[in-house]
Order: structure tokens, then C-alpha cells, then sequence
């Protein structure tokens, strides 16, 4: 399908050809597409158009390098952030152009598109997608523009996290757990005096 000599389609997006932009044999509407489809070939990721037809989103719109200098802001960070320890931290970013299994297989194998990135796990129904990665090597403004770069543009709106509710902390579900068990087992060992209380107070009849 991508191959045919008579294409009129972009090669990445599927979307109709107006101004021919030819690379590696293959045509496609704009630098932008063609761009995605350079980094994935050279990360040997192009199994990302077999597994649907026509899986890429249109990048017609040019990437702004500046566009994520925002995230270089700590407070804006501790917002975020999940998690972050000496050598590597955690995020969540929500993803709205998700939406196959194609994307599902490129957002997995981002660390071979970087090295820097350790994992990423996708929550395709939430279209989400959980990275951990080495914050010494790759700064959070150039992992969203990495994610940008391939055709998943990260939403993040600070006004949304401003007013999310806070998580109920996971430390005391954890209190809760053990003080539960603590008061089941001391519940537990008092039935045997309990039991002889009552039998003292009612003899046996018989």
C-alpha cells in the first residue's frame, strides 16, 4: 500500500499529496511527516506502519524548539512530577492524537528512539503514556519536544493541575491497612479470656 508507484498519499498520515516531498523512495505532504518517518527508519521502528493503515498524525505545523522551555520551571515540575529520585524521574503526559495500536507500539519503544529514556508505559484508554527517564541526560522540555517530534504532542494544561484535587495520600491507605490488621489480631487473641469470662459468669448447667 505504502509502495505504489501512483501514490497520492502521504506516506506517514495518509492525508492527499498537494506538494510532493520525496525521501527514501517514498512520497509525503509535508517536511514534517517525512521527519517522523526519518527517525523511526533510523531507529529501525518502521514496524510503526505495518500494524495499521495510515497510523501517523499530520506535522504540517512546524514544532516550535521553544514551545516546552516552560517545564525547565521547578514549581511547574513538582506539579508533574510522580516521582523522582538522584538518577531518574517519572510522568505522566496525556497524549490526545493516540488512537491505534501503532502508537501504542512507537510510545513503548521510545528508548530506542533515545537512550535516555528508561521505559514508557501507555494507558491507551486514558491515552496516556508513563515515562521514566534519566533527568542528568534528557531534560523534561526535550522529552515532551522529542514527543512532539514524532507526532505525539504532549497536552499539559497548568490551569487543569492547578485545580485538580489532591491524591489522597498513599501513606496513610498504608496506616490504615496495618492498624486494620493490628486491631483483627488483638480482637483475635482476646476470645479465649473472652470466652472464660463468660463462662465463669454462667456455669454449666448440666
Amino acid at each position: 500500500m505504502h509502495t505504489t508507484t501512483n501514490q497520492v498519499q502521504c506516506y506517514h498520515c495518509g492525508e492527499e499529496v498537494l506538494t510532493a516531498v520525496r525521501f527514501d523512495e517514498k512520497t509525503f505532504c509535508c517536511q514534517g511527516c517525512k521527519s517522523v518517518y526519518s527517525i523511526l527508519n533510523k531507529s529501525g521502528l518502521c514496524e510503526y506502519y505495518n500494524l495499521n493503515e495510515q497510523p501517523g498524525t499530520n506535522l504540517q505545523k512546524e514544532i516550535r524548539t521553544d514551545k516546552f522551555l516552560f517545564l525547565e520551571d521547578k514549581t511547574i515540575q513538582q506539579k508533574l512530577i510522580q516521582f523522582q529520585d538522584a538518577s531518574q524521574t517519572h510522568i505522566t503526559f496525556y497524549l490526545p492524537q493516540m488512537h491505534c495500536s501503532s502508537c501504542l507500539y512507537l510510545l513503548e519503544n521510545l528508548h530506542r528512539i533515545n537512550p535516555h529514556v528508561i521505559s514508557s508505559r501507555v494507558n491507551f484508554p486514558a491515552k496516556e503514556v508513563t515515562v521514566v527517564f534519566n533527568h542528568n541526560e534528557l531534560a523534561l522540555s526535550k522529552l515532551a519536544t522529542l514527543l512532539s517530534s514524532v507526532g505525539y504532542e504532549p497536552y499539559i494544561s497548568l490551569h487543569d493541575l492547578e485545580h485538580k484535587k489532591p491524591a489522597f495520600p498513599k501513606s496513610m491507605i498504608y496506616q490504615l491497612g496495618v492498624a486494620g490488621f493490628a486491631f483483627a489480631n488483638i480482637m483475635l487473641l482476646s476470645f479465649p479470656e473472652y470466652l472464660g469470662f463468660i463462662t465463669l459468669q454462667f456455669p454449666a448447667i448440666f
